[in-house]
């Protein structure tokens, strides 16, 4: 069964435009995985240090995969080593 993740994830103050490239970069990256169905950023215009990153996968484990894949740890070490994120991201999943 399909499984609907919303991540909103939000940028410190002066990093959403370094975040918005690295997320364009990146997007391919996840949307070649095999249990990637759909994988799309939403940047907010009323508060522009929030982003929205829609998914759908196959399943719970194909999401599981997605955080282990190397360009997703390759992400994480950009982000922190250039203070991109003021937080973890919030996520929430939806059974379809």
């Amino acid at each position: 069964m399909p499984l609907l993740v919303f991540a909103t994830i939000t940028a410190n103050d002066g990093q959403e435009e370094a975040l918005k490239a690295a997320f364009l970069e990146l997007i391919p990256s996840v949307l070649a995985e095999p249990a990637c169905q759909l994988y799309e950023l939403y940047h907010s215009t009323e508060h522009p240090e929030r982003f929205i990153m829609h998914e759908r996968w196959d399943d719970e484990a194909g999401l599981q995969a997605h955080s282990q894949m190397p360009h997703m740890k390759e992400f994480g070490e950009k982000a922190k080593a250039n203070g991109w994120l003021a937080k973890p991201a919030d996520l929430i999943r939806v059974q379809e």
